[in-house]
């Protein structure tokens, strides 16, 4: 006889349901504690019977998976923003939403979350730690240019750019002056800032050593960098994220899991297709949208491909890019399918840029 247990867990308890077919729901509330879990689940275990666990995504979700998942014959962590439409209640409390979870993975209708291993876990956690830290050096170089321009400097010293080697001698030789009197105060806000700076680049570099050497381990890397314009940041980010490629079944469905595919909104006859969604990892459309710029420089089939869709309609440019980026996904995913490597002469407007047979093979 099967038991599907439902968790709804919060920082201090979680309440239990235990649904089994035959039988009265019955509830339990534990501390929010995975030693208390593991002995309510041991304590379930009788006879042989095989017990179903879930609980909502959450930080701790991939944790918890880990350290409950021998204790059970299986865990379903669950989306609770689809969840609504399948079960809707108007009362809320934590026992309805315990017993809510435990009837929908009884009845096989509980919207399922995809949990990575904690290696790829750690990778996706890089590869966003990487991002801020990439966000926090642009933030620190605009707040440099903003405080010279606010003191006179509207140019750097050296012509080009503000950040080559020349112009940043010349900041710091600003900022170490002495003798700064009560109204260039500001010089000492400038030391800060070109030390942040320093620290922050330090810490990139640390970082981006870090990810290169793993990407170059991945049998995957040197596959999808074979598309022309997309590089190691875009390919890292598709990887991890993508995870395994074998539970996307088709490429629509690949593109809308990274929030790449327009929005619906049909109502009788009419059927109107909006912006795109904008779901999933932000990072990963981020990143495959600046490659697109790079690939219709690089690729002719993927220009061809971004002048078609903009129709010679420069308001159309913004439309176009996101197009190729997620023209770009299509190609992803099927390479990931096939094995195969980025075929330019495939890649055309005549064939819609959507077939890839005949591809060299990857050594």
């Amino acid at each position: 006889m099967d038991k599907y247990i439902g968790f709804d867990i919060d920082s201090k308890k979680t309440v239990a349901c235990v649904v089994q077919k035959g039988k009265k729901d019955r509830y339990t509330t534990l501390k929010t504690d995975i030693g208390q879990m593991k002995k309510f689940l041991q304590r379930l275990r009788q006879n042989g019977e095989k017990l179903h666990l879930t609980f909502e995504i959450g930080g701790e979700a991939g944790y918890r998976y880990d350290l409950l998942i021998d204790f059970v014959d299986d865990i379903t962590v669950s989306n609770p923003t689809k969840m609504t439409w399948i079960y809707r209640t108007a009362k809320k409390n934590d026992r309805i939403d315990a017993r809510k979870q435990a009837i929908l993975l009884s009845i096989g209708e509980i919207p399922k979350v995809h949990i990575p291993s904690k290696e790829v876990r750690q990778w996706r956690a890089t590869i966003q730690h990487r991002r801020k830290i990439v966000n926090k050096v642009t933030q620190v170089k605009n707040r440099t240019r903003t405080l010279l321009k606010a003191n006179g400097f509207s140019k750097p010293a050296v012509g080009g750019s503000w950040w080559k080697m020349a112009n940043r001698l010349w900041m710091h030789q600003l900022a170490e002056e002495l003798d700064i009197a009560s109204e260039q105060l500001w010089r000492m806000s400038l030391a800060d800032m070109l030390g942040e700076l320093e620290l922050l680049e330090n810490q990139l570099k640390r970082v981006t050593k870090y990810l290169d050497r793993y990407l170059d381990s991945h049998p995957g890397g040197f596959l999808l960098m074979s598309i022309h314009g997309v590089g190691p940041r875009t390919t890292e980010a598709v990887l991890a994220y993508t995870d395994d490629i074998k539970r996307f079944n088709r490429g629509k469905q690949y593109c809308s899991y990274f929030g790449m595919t327009p929005r619906l909104d049909e109502s009788g006859s009419t059927k109107r297709l909006g912006h795109i969604s904008k779901q999933g990892p932000s990072v990963v459309r981020w990143l495959i949208v600046e490659s697109a710029w790079r690939a219709i420089r690089k690729s002719p089939a993927l220009r061809a491909f971004y002048e078609r869709v903009m129709a010679g309609q420069k308001g159309r440019k913004k439309i176009a890019i996101v197009a190729v980026a997620r023209k770009l996904l299509s190609i992803m995913r099927a390479m990931q399918m096939t094995g195969e490597l980025f075929n330019e002469q495939l890649v055309c407007t005549e064939c819609g840029i959507d077939r890839l047979v005949k591809v060299k093979k990857l050594a």
